[in-house]
């Protein structure tokens, strides 16, 4: 009996079995001693960061929700800091931003692992055979060269690379729904979207890598975010084509207790940017090293020029907004080139300026310790807005986030009462909402996240759960613009005495602060005039306009009724009584205008024109008859040579049926003779036989 063939061996890399059986209790301990040298001993390994990595262990697909800061990023590696070295093990992480991939890079090289970030300009054949001898544990790539670069879908699925891949990180997941609404073009009609300018065109592939992920077999998914409400999550797992229940979710902490948001109304255009000049004093007052780190945020990438030329006539700059080494603030958007990009990275990192006026394309997910505030200028989408207000405060320490809003929007709802009768989950209204909102501003981001709303009412049921829940957590007494409104108008006053010694002590203690010059500061004069009046020199207006006596009415029923007109009473007739001397008037421009070349021009073309209609309309009467002549005589000619045609045939049929009936006529009339042939010749046998003749021997009859 033949052998049965062997099933080959699985290559896969997989962690050690006696980790996998391991009960949870035990797994639980085991993480965490394994993390415990790979980190400082004042940050140990939080408990859901090891849940997280438990359920990686389980192979089962993860979301982690966790505010900014939180620690999402050091999940993979603790995950894969499980797996023996020379196995080799890879992580996948998408991100949204080449930028964050370069810091991440940085992070993992650090912590003593390969690692890459794969872009258009660096990804070559090289890179290619380099990730298939897994010589990388993380390789950092934007979903665009994941579902469109030939080469690295070669490489992905390649069983050589998949046998490595040991899970596939989806860095910021919330980005899959922001994004996607490009790709189902949702985003057209949203306001808030637009708002963020480069949130808004780029990376629209970021909604459809669910295909993609689906192509690995035993490889858990982990998906990282800090803003995700409800319904971006039920269409994130809908995009990606994965039943809640094959999702296990991982929620942390969302609050940051420890950044104080201050929300003021924007009493200059958001175009102009010019509310940010009473935030910063001139250069010879504080040092430009002394100002605290700082990230503008505007929504579109001409914004953020706007905003450096304001910072600099603030500071006493001229031109400084064209000093591309700047010693006070540089810009950062998504069309800015790479070696800008990594020259203001790596200068704001190093301490060589304070600020960056950028867009939402820098900061997503980069872990910045030294930032200590963040500006946001006009109105926008609350969860975008959380994500850039997570930069500050990363160190621990308190951070600061402002967020100037216009009053009014155009086309939006400027009231509480207009925003009652909103759907209170549509983007627009949640950021209309966030805008105009009494409460509490730290509970509000809260209950956007939990629940995918802004609160109008401090007796919202969320709001009231989520305001006790905070109690119970011991967290510090909220001092946003809406919970301490005479601390946060201190604040204003005194921002541009503000630095990096007392900071801390300003959001502690802002009454302390005392700016010497905030007497002197006064709007800057308009530089327009007003337009003179006219009232005393064109006097009193009457009480009716001259269109009201005659207007377009009037003049196209004259228009109308011009041939009719013989007198100044059939104007009476056709438009009704007028001012004295009126009627004489349009009459004479009547009789004016028929005696012209105009109306006499026009009289002719008329007349030219009924009697071209005239022959048309005879033309168009003879065209049947002459069509019914024509069939008649077509139809003659047609009938004559069927009608001998079908004469023919039938005479043929005749001389057919003719032969046909003589031929059986002569068949049966031999058949009769044969039969009468065949009768005689019987008879005659019977008589032979009947007689006996044949006995004696004679012959039968012939």
């Amino acid at each position: 009996m033949p052998r049965k063939k062997a099933k080959k061996k699985s290559d896969k890399v997989t962690l050690a079995q006696k980790l996998t059986e391991l009960n949870d209790i035990e797994l639980e301990k085991t993480i965490a001693e394994d993390a415990r040298p790979c980190y400082p001993s004042d940050q140990p390994s939080k408990p859901k960061q090891i849940e997280a990595v438990m359920n990686l262990v389980r192979l089962k697909n993860t979301f982690v929700m966790a505010g900014t800061g939180f620690g999402k990023s050091r999940i993979p590696e603790m995950y894969v800091h499980l797996f023996a070295k020379t196995n080799k093990p890879v992580v996948l992480v998408l991100n949204p931003l080449d930028a964050l991939g370069d810091n991440q890079v940085q992070e993992k090289i650090a912590q003593g692992f390969t690692a890459i970030n794969l872009k258009k300009m660096n990804f070559n054949e090289t890179i290619a055979g380099q990730i298939l001898k897994a010589q990388y544990n993380f390789i950092y790539l934007s979903p665009e060269i994941l579902l469109n670069n030939q080469m690295f879908t070669d490489v992905y699925h390649n069983p050589k690379f998949q046998d490595h891949l040991v899970l596939t990180v989806v860095d910021e997941s919330h980005m899959i729904y922001s994004w996607g609404l490009v790709a189902n073009k949702k985003a057209k009609k949203s306001s808030a979207h637009k708002r963020h300018q480069d949130r808004s065109i780029f990376r629209p592939s970021y909604g459809d890598i669910g295909r993609a992920l689906m192509a690995t077999q035993n490889t858990p998914i982990l998906m990282l975010s800090a803003t995700c409400r409800p319904l971006a999550i039920t269409e994130i797992l809908k995009s990606l084509r994965i039943p809640e229940e094959n999702m296990h979710f991982v929620r942390a902490e969302l609050t940051r207790p420890e950044i104080r948001i201050l929300r003021f109304p924007m009493e200059c255009s958001l175009k102009s940017t010019r509310d940010l000049r009473l935030m910063f004093g001139a250069e010879e007052d504080l040092a430009n090293a002394k100002l605290p780190p700082t990230l503008i945020y505007s929504g579109t990438r001409n914004a953020t020029l706007q905003v450096m030329k304001v910072v600099n006539q603030a500071r006493g700059i001229e031109n400084g907004h064209e000093d591309a080494d700047s010693t006070l603030i540089r810009r950062y958007h998504a069309c800015t080139g790479d070696m800008d990009k990594e020259d203001t990275i790596g200068g704001y990192e190093q301490g060589e300026f304070p600020m960056i006026s950028c867009t939402m394309a820098l900061g997503l997910g980069q872990n910045w310790k030294r930032v200590r505030r963040v500006v946001h200028m006009g109105r926008g989408d609350p969860s975008s807005i959380c994500q850039m207000m997570g930069r500050c405060g990363r160190d621990g320490k308190p951070g600061l986030a402002i967020l100037f809003m216009e009053p009014k929007r155009r086309f939006g709802l400027n009231t509480i009462e207009a925003i009652s009768k909103g759907d209170k989950q549509t983007d627009d209204v949640r950021m209309d909402s966030l805008a105009l909102t009494p409460v509490c501003l730290r509970i509000a981001f809260s209950i956007d996240n939990l629940y995918g709303y802004i609160p109008m009412d401090r007796d919202d049921a969320n709001y009231l759960r989520e305001e006790i829940r905070e109690l119970d957590k011991g967290f510090a007494v909220c001092k946003c613009s809406n919970c301490a409104p005479e601390e946060a108008k201190m604040l204003r006053n005194n921002m541009r005495i503000i630095d990096n010694d007392n900071i801390e002590s300003s959001l502690d203690h802002p009454e302390l602060l005392i700016d010497p010059n905030s007497d002197q500061l006064i709007k800057q004069k308009q530089t327009r005039q007003a337009k003179k009046k006219t009232c005393d020199t064109y006097g009193k207006a009457r009480s009716f306009l001259p269109e009201e006596l005659f207007g377009c009415l009037e003049a196209n029923t004259i228009a109308d009724n011009l041939d009719q007109i013989n007198n100044e009473h059939d104007l009476v007739k056709f438009i009704g009584d007028m001012v004295d001397g009126e009627l004489q008037m349009l009459y004479n421009c009547v009789i004016n205008f028929r005696e012209g070349t105009e109306f006499k021009n026009y009289n002719r073309e008329r007349e030219k024109y009924s009697d071209n209609i005239d022959n048309e309309i005879q033309r168009i009467k003879g065209i049947p008859e002459a069509n019914r002549l024509a069939k008649q005589q077509s139809s003659s000619q047609q009938k004559e040579p069927k009608r001998i045609e079908t004469e023919e045939r039938k005479r043929k049929r005749e001389a057919e049926k003719t032969a046909k009936d003589e031929h059986l006529a002569k068949e049966k009339e031999a058949n009769a003779r044969r039969w009468l042939e065949a009768s005689a010749f019987i008879e005659s046998r019977k008589e032979f036989y009947g007689t006996g003749s044949h006995r004696a021997g004679g012959s039968g009859p012939t």
